[in-house]
Formats: C-alpha cells, sequence, structure tokens
C-alpha cells in the first residue's frame, strides 16, 4: 500500500505542477494587462506638404479608439504621449508639431514637440489637465473625440503654410515626411512606445540620428469641429497574451478562468493530506 501511495504522488506531481504554471500564467497576463491600458487614437505616415490649409492636416482617429474616453476607463486623468519621427526635412529651420482632437463641444491640444532642426525621432507627453482648449470652454471627453489635427508650427506658435506665409517661407519647412503617434494612457498604467515604422527606401539611413524628448508646452491650435463616433474595443496589449483587460467586466472573467485551476491546487492538497 506505501508503494501505492508513493506512485499515486508521484503520478499527481506533474499535474499539481500543471495547474499551478496555468493559474501562474492567468495571474501574469492579469498583471500585463492591467499594466496596459492605452489606446493609439493617431498613427499616421504622411507628407506635410506647404499647401495644406493652415498647416493642419486631419484624421479620423484610429479603429479601436473607444467612444467613451472617461468610462470603463477614465483616462481623462491620465497622459498623452506624442511620438514623431521625422524622416525628411527641406531646412534646419526649428520646427515644432501639436496635434489637437476635435471633439465636442470644444477642441483640445496637447503641447508642442521640441523644437527640432533635423531628422530625427522626438518624443513628448502632455498629462490631460495640461490640455489647451479655448478660455472657458472644456472638451467633454465622455463623447470621445472626432478628427484629429495634426499642426506643423514655427517655434512662434504660427502656422507656415503657404495660405499663411507665402511660398517662399513655407518652403524652409515643408514639404517633410513624418510619422506621427499619439497615444492615450490612463492614470498609473505603464506607456508602451510605438515599435519603430519601416522606412521607405527613399528615406535617408540618418533618419534616426537626431533623438529628443520633452514634456511638451502649450499652445493653440485647430479648429472646433466633430467626426464620427469610433468603434470601441480594449486597449493595446504588448504583453503577449491573447486577452485584453480593458474593463472590469474581462478581469472578472480572468478571475472565474483561475478560480477552477486554484480550487483544484487546494483540493487535490486536502486529498494528499
Amino acid at each position: 500500500m506505501m508503494q501505492d501511495r508513493t506512485v499515486g504522488s508521484i503520478s499527481r506531481a506533474p499535474r499539481r505542477a500543471g495547474v499551478f504554471l496555468a493559474a501562474a500564467a492567468l495571474v501574469s497576463c492579469w498583471s500585463s494587462f492591467a499594466a496596459a491600458e492605452q489606446f493609439v487614437v493617431v498613427d499616421e505616415t504622411y507628407e506635410h506638404t506647404p499647401d495644406m490649409p493652415d498647416s493642419h492636416y486631419r484624421v479620423e482617429p484610429r479603429a479601436g479608439t473607444p467612444s467613451n474616453w472617461k468610462s470603463p476607463i477614465d483616462y481623462t486623468t491620465g497622459t498623452a504621449y506624442m511620438h514623431l519621427e521625422v524622416y525628411t526635412k527641406p531646412t534646419d529651420t526649428p520646427t515644432r508639431f501639436q496635434a489637437c482632437f476635435e471633439a465636442q463641444p470644444t477642441y483640445a491640444c496637447v503641447g508642442q514637440a521640441p523644437a527640432y532642426t533635423t531628422v530625427g525621432v522626438y518624443d513628448w507627453a502632455t498629462k490631460f489637465s495640461d490640455f489647451w482648449s479655448p478660455p472657458g470652454t472644456a472638451v467633454d471627453w465622455s463623447l470621445g473625440s472626432g478628427k484629429i489635427a495634426l499642426i506643423l508650427k514655427d517655434t512662434q506658435n504660427g502656422k507656415p503654410s503657404a495660405d499663411n506665409v507665402g511660398a517662399e517661407t513655407a518652403a524652409l519647412y515643408m514639404p517633410t515626411k513624418i510619422r506621427f503617434v499619439v497615444t492615450i494612457v490612463s492614470e498609473g498604467s505603464t506607456y508602451v512606445p510605438p515599435a519603430p515604422a519601416e522606412m521607405d527606401a527613399g528615406v535617408p539611413e540618418d533618419a534616426g540620428a537626431g533623438s529628443s524628448t520633452g514634456a511638451g508646452g502649450s499652445g493653440s491650435g485647430g479648429n472646433g469641429g466633430s467626426g464620427g463616433d469610433p468603434v470601441n474595443i480594449h486597449p493595446t496589449n504588448d504583453s503577449g497574451c491573447s486577452f485584453s483587460m480593458g474593463n472590469g467586466a474581462t478581469q472578472g472573467a480572468w478571475l472565474l478562468l483561475a478560480a477552477p485551476a486554484l480550487l483544484a491546487m487546494r483540493s487535490r492538497r486536502k486529498r494528499a493530506r
């Protein structure tokens, strides 16, 4: 009998280990998702040209952008992270970029990029509390955002498009090929930067030579307006787990999945005593 119990104990060991590993994997995935409550609202590669009216280039929110930025996750207590890859630039004239959310009933702008004079990669961030909106107005973030204006500026908050400053001055800034990424991250979550884009054959090999980071300043820009209501899905996850933890209901589902594994471990321990 002692031999049988020993064999049984040995045969149960792999199962216990398997249950433990499954539970650990679930907990690990849950932790990863909890730290990745973010979404990419803009990821646009394009050429900003002198003929763009008021130096604005407007894009729709990216697929996957929540329709409500306050619930079930309140992103408005968090931060917008901007990532700018400058592939081509006509001159070394100091240049800045800014994004403005054309929302309801007004608009809100993130801080401007640190002034740059060459191609390269530039990152900065702006808390929602530091967004700029016209005095006396505020965005209703429960309605999400309409189009987002990507705005090329000079260092004096001017917009040097040809219709504003003439073709000769505009040519100091444009055309310029860029990639602009805006990621919205909830308070307490860890920002996951975008993966570098594959550059086209025509982009200079030293396109990433100049790199800079900055907190970003505030400034006006963009016109009020509205856009379509984008489809709501869960936040981005780059943890390698195949499910998303975008809201409380999904987190509850993960707990339900983990519970049987944990209970099974406990039951087997009791029977072994």
